[in-house]
């Protein structure tokens, strides 16, 4: 413990020596309403196997706090990022159209679908100036208005785990990965700067629990496990995005490139067409979802946009074959992605291969038509050998995958059609398509049918889909938004899928189903109550046994959902939740759950400090009907834990501002269960029924 307070000691007098710095006006990130998004990651974490940085998705709407776009020129994307829905959308652009520009956030309330309480939730992000002072790049202003932010990030299990207990060095040399190498704490620190959304650069460092830090076994590189830096310049000329470092890429529907996390299905229900910028800086710690090189938007010719890019980094995985010192008796037996280094099995997979990616994409606009086209050639430094089974006959095997792909999207007053096609040289094909309606100021339709081969292959594709892979897929969706009255608002969509091969798990074609809708009532500008319903069924093996093969059955789950946000006064915020759900399946006795709780918002924008609490029971009959429930963080950290078996959890944090330059969090988060002796498995189990957090955040800005 000594060492930890040391290492927070120094970061802290680090981030101080910085204090003769400059102060500038920011606005709060915490006094934004940001209750879509929370959903839309809430459902995206629930899907999740695995601990994920969610901070990219938000990246670029927290730029826009420190420097809000302008309303009435803001692009069809940038409205997306500010989480307004297709119809809010079409009303917007209508709107400006048919009387001209806004002039200020409480014009708002007069464009169909927006109403007092989300104008004031957009504040902080947009503005209605023309011009803003000192935008235009020097080295004056660059110095002047540029802002600079760094934050550093401590956290830990408070409970000593299994792979960090005491262990003779017999013992660990018989089973070297029966314990992890470093320090049960993960570390942060990340550092950016940015002028006006036009210019940014900066660096992320990351350390996981179990990696080795300042001290482990001589032989292993001290510091971070984990670096990344970019450099990213926007501009509205010939150049239009510039990106050296790390770097993201988004074309079309993303069925043949996207290189990062996106949204799926949410209770927004219409909102699934992807809107995405080509390239972006990369600002997050998912340790292999990105590029590492450089990539350039220019405009050749006029409504056209050309986008090269190359891509040369290393990435973890499995390295099979003997110990010969030829090279080409060595292959990828398969690919790692969790981006844990914490035992020597693991350490012998990190950066093992080498991954090379090159290629482009042109974009051409004629009115209201945009259509595009993608290519690009993926290398690995070694066959890709899998284990074979009937499942994955079809996955990408050799050393090189090339990709193609064409996009189109057309909008035809309150209509619009997109889609995308894609292939992979191994004869693979993949399309998606779709259109969003608005025939009413009040409502909108949504359908999206998707067809992905099961012998399609991209390392980089990340399109709308059931599965976790753009493949091996059929599917129509269905989606609406209607606005019933002024207080009341109904969103619903329906999804149906097929699976024409075999899944992991899965030992013949299946198939699928999901419905969801949701009702929201605004009774007044202090009040929101949401009732929800979900309905789920999909095939899968009862078991998972030994057999060569095990039939198939439907799996059935079920949630409901009461939701209410109230505020009693202009610095407290209640929101309460009652969520259950029903699990069944042919041959098995059916099971339930219940999760139930209660948050206390305190914050007070003219005091310089918040509170934010929350208590939680819950009560599974097992971990398959766990229930997701995004939970409040420090800034760039996300927390939507499991809630199964039986207990309570709780979390306290607080956050307190140093004048306008210097914050600090400290959240502190425990889970107690009722019906447990130990938690977790393998090297995370913990002996005992409690499992705790601390987490310690500052942030300077300059």
């Amino acid at each position: 413990m000594k060492l930890i307070y040391r290492r927070l000691i120094f970061v802290f007098l680090i981030l101080i020596s910085g204090s003769r710095l400059n102060a500038q006006e920011v606005v709060k990130p915490e006094n934004v309403n940001t209750g879509n998004l929370e959903e839309k990651i809430e459902q995206l974490g629930g899907q999740a196997d695995a601990d994920i940085d969610f901070s990219e998705l938000v990246d670029e709407l927290l730029q826009y706090i420190v420097r809000p776009i302008n309303l009435n020129k803001a692009s069809e994307r940038q409205l997306r990022q500010l989480q307004l829905n297709d119809l809010q959308i079409s009303n917007l652009t209508n709107y400006i159209q048919k009387y001209g520009e806004l002039t200020s956030v409480y014009e708002l309330g007069m464009v169909e679908g927006f109403d007092s309480t989300l104008a004031i939730a957009l504040r902080p992000f947009i503005t209605f100036e023309l011009e803003q002072v000192g935008a235009k790049i020097n080295l004056k202003n660059l110095s002047r208005y540029g802002r600079h932010q760094v934050i550093t990030r401590y956290q830990q299990v408070l409970e000593q785990s299994k792979g960090y207990s005491p262990i003779t060095d017999s013992a660990l040399a018989v089973k070297p990965n029966s314990r992890y190498l470093g320090g049960p704490e993960r570390l942060y620190v990340r550092y950016g700067y940015s002028f006006y959304n036009k210019i940014r650069f900066g660096v992320t460092m990351e350390k996981d629990p179990g990696e080795v830090f300042l001290n482990g076994p001589d032989s292993l590189k001290k510091g971070f496990d984990f670096y990344s830096a970019h450099f990213y310049y926007n501009g509205n000329k010939f150049v239009k995005h510039l990106a050296l470092g790390d770097y993201h890429l988004a074309f079309g529907q993303g069925l043949t490139m996207y290189s990062s996390l996106a949204f799926g299905k949410s209770a927004g229900a219409i909102s699934n067409r992807r809107i995405a910028q080509p390239v972006r800086p990369n600002t997050g710690v998912n340790e292999n979802l990105f590029m590492r090189g450089a990539a350039v938007t220019i405009t050749p010719l006029r409504n056209t946009d050309l986008t090269l890019f190359y891509s040369d980094k290393k990435v973890d995985a499995n390295i099979s074959g003997s110990d010969s010192l030829n090279a080409e008796s060595l292959f990828i037996s398969s690919l790692q992605e969790t981006g844990y280094h914490r035992t020597p099995r693991e350490l012998a997979g990190k950066n093992a291969i080498e991954q090379t990616v090159y290629g482009g994409n042109l974009q051409t606009r004629l009115k209201m038509f945009r259509v595009g086209a993608t290519a690009y050639k993926t290398t690995l430094g070694a066959d890709l050998i899998r284990n074979e089974s009937l499942y994955n006959k079809f996955d990408f095997r050799g050393r090189e995958l090339l990709n193609y792909g064409m996009d189109f999207a057309a909008i035809l007053r309150a209509l619009t059609f997109f889609g995308e096609v894609a292939g992979s040289d191994n004869g693979g094909k993949a399309m998606i398509v779709g259109a969003t309606a608005t025939p009413d100021p009040r409502f909108a339709l949504s359908a999206i049918y998707r067809n992905y081969g099961k012998d399609y292959q991209s390392f980089f594709s990340n399109a709308f889909a059931e599965g976790s892979r753009n493949s091996n897929e059929k599917g129509l969706y269905l989606g609406m938004f209607a606005q019933l009255a002024r207080r009341w608002s109904l969103s619903a969509y329906a999804d149906h899928f097929r699976f024409s091969w075999l899944r992991f798990r899965i030992d013949a074609p299946s198939r699928g189903n999901e419905y969801l809708t949701q009702l929201v009532w605004n009774p007044n500008r202090r009040t929101e109550m949401q009732f929800r319903y979900r309905y789920q069924q999909k095939q899968i093996n009862p078991s998972g046994g030994d057999g060569y093969t095990d039939f198939p059955e439907a799996e059935t789950r079920q949630n409901a959902r009461i939701h209410l946000i109230f505020k009693p006064s202009p610095s407290i915020t209640l929101k309460s939740r009652v969520e259950t759900t029903w699990w069944a399946m042919p041959g098995f006795e059916s099971r339930s759950g219940f999760l139930i709780y209660q948050d206390i918002i305190y914050n007070d924008p003219e005091k310089p400090w918040l509170l934010n609490a929350r208590y939680a029971l819950f009560d599974t009959d097992s971990y398959n009907e766990r229930l997701f429930a995004y939970e409040s963080d420090v800034l760039y950290a996300f927390s939507i834990p499991s809630y199964y078996y039986k207990g309570n959890r709780f979390y306290l944090m607080g956050k307190y501002s140093f004048g306008r330059r210097l914050d600090l969090w400290v959240r502190y988060a425990f889970t107690q269960y009722a019906n447990k002796s130990v938690i977790g498995s393998g090297l995370d189990e913990i002996d005992g029924n409690r499992k705790s957090e601390i987490k310690v955040q500052i942030r300077l800005r300059f």
